[in-house]
């Protein structure tokens, strides 16, 4: 955080220092009571009688100041040293003050977003960046917008280029966070069913991804994916900036050919400048090299050399629950993918699993997709039509939703051999009793659905199968 005293953030955020020293200096910021640090401002964002303990709470933390709504009449509190500064809307205040701290960092960030492949996309374009800068990156997934003050304010002049991933749940969440963050590049990996619960349809989260655009400046770049249907309704009209495109199929700037999966990894071709390379990543399925040709497609615009890209690509360390082999009982390899789940990352794992080695049983263990609002029914039976057509050997499905794709798969296989549990101890009991020696069992569900307690009760001992 920028070293800065309480009068001049009371000028940034727009509000008046009503009490207080204006020479305090200030070591940062925080609108959870429970995060402050000594020195730190404290925002009072419940704000009324339920925000007096919360103050206190911060108080005894350390909070050198602190940021009320101009309403309140009476503070918990008569330090009259302590900087108070009333704001009209607290909130508001807050983000403004983060503005100001990204505003004056001037190296290259990008913004991700997408339905799915927004953490991998995340991870790969960092472990490219890092073979020549000092990376800052969103933490794990945490990807709405209460969590970018947070990253944000973990820059500082150490850093040299910055990887943000932009997630939602409500409209306008990308476009506040790119607002903020304002990344030179943005990258739309996937659009597709997720968040339909929240947003009503499919065309209103195609315009949700498409809030990206706004935090892009006029010399910017907009990477997309030319295979993906909805990505192509992105409307760019407006965008001052470069397109740049990358897939599969569709004519693109940065295309993959001669895709080989061998063992835990996946190789192909990109034709760059006229040169063919080929790329390494310790990852499995096309929609990870999707999510590779993004990472190349970025780094080519900050001209990193293909075989600096090509080192960085093969030290991408994939998250956890997201395509992990896992040694499992009676020498079974478990592929956990439970992190979260949605109708196209479901089916791009059953696609993972149909490609492994022939001769073992093949056992998708799938649990419910959430916030898929009035497709819920169709889009679990879809995915268990498509685990029909890749003849998946065995289908269990847990969950009351989740026994649509039960209904899919039935309604499309005759041969499949399909049970359907309401309750995780119940799979989990059946899998431990009849799973077949030496099968390779995939397991996946929405994040609510908790299905790495499935991957827990079936591994052994020695856990996870390095790459």
């Amino acid at each position: 955080m920028l070293r800065l005293t309480a009068g001049e953030l009371a000028e940034i955020m727009g509000g008046t220092l009503i009490k207080g020293e204006a020479d305090t200096k200030i070591k940062g910021i925080m609108a959870k009571c429970a995060r402050v640090q000594p020195g730190f401002l404290y925002f009072d964002v419940v704000g009324g009688k339920g925000g007096n303990e919360n103050i206190l709470t911060a108080l005894e933390n350390g909070a050198a100041s602190f940021v009320i709504s101009k309403h309140k009449k009476q503070l918990p509190f008569e330090d009259p040293n302590i900087p108070v500064i009333s704001a009209p809307r607290v909130w508001d205040a807050f983000w403004a003050v983060v503005k100001y701290y990204r505003d004056q960092y001037d190296i290259p960030v990008v913004g991700v977003t997408g339905t799915s492949g927004k953490t991998t996309t995340k991870e790969m374009i960092t472990a490219v960046f890092r073979q020549r800068w000092k990376v800052l990156k969103t933490v794990g997934n945490m990807n709405l917008p209460d969590f970018v003050p947070s990253h944000l304010l973990r820059l500082h002049y150490g850093y040299q280029a910055a990887v943000f991933e932009m997630g939602m749940n409500r409209p306008g969440h990308i476009a506040k966070q790119a607002r903020i963050i304002r990344p030179q590049v943005g990258v739309i990996t996937h659009i597709g069913a997720g968040h339909v619960e929240h947003l009503g349809s499919l065309e209103k989260v195609i315009e949700e991804k498409a809030g990206i655009i706004e935090g892009i400046p006029e010399n910017g770049y907009l990477v997309l994916n030319a295979d993906d249907i909805n990505t192509g309704k992105v409307d760019i009209s407006g965008f001052k900036g470069r397109v740049i495109y990358y897939g599969l199929d569709n004519k693109a700037d940065y295309m993959a050919r001669d895709i080989i999966h061998r063992g835990r990894w996946t190789t192909f071709n990109v034709l760059i400048d006229g040169q063919n390379y080929r790329f390494s990543i310790p990852a499995l399925g096309r929609h990870n090299v999707y999510n590779a040709l993004a990472a190349i497609a970025v780094a080519r615009i900050y001209d990193f050399e293909p075989e600096m890209i090509k080192k960085g690509l093969t030290r991408y360390l994939k998250p956890k629950m997201r395509l992990q082999f896992v040694k499992g009982r009676n020498n079974c390899v478990l592929i956990n993918d439970s992190y979260n789940a949605n109708p196209d990352s479901m089916m791009a794992g059953l696609e993972v699993l149909s490609g492994c080695k022939e001769g073992r049983t093949k056992v998708a263990v799938l649990g419910n997709m959430l916030e898929q609002g009035r497709e819920t029914v169709i889009n679990h039976r879809r995915v268990g039509q498509k685990a029909a057509q890749l003849k998946i050997d065995w289908l269990v499905t847990v969950g009351a939703l989740a026994r649509e794709i039960a209904s899919g798969a039935a309604m499309t296989s005759k041969d499949m051999k399909i049970w359907s549990f309401r309750l995780k101890q119940q799979a989990i009991k059946f899998l431990k009793n009849n799973l077949p020696p030496e099968s390779v069992v995939f397991v996946k569900g929405s994040r609510g659905a908790y299905m790495e307690r499935v991957v827990r009760e079936l591994r052994d001992r020695e856990g996870e199968i390095t790459r």
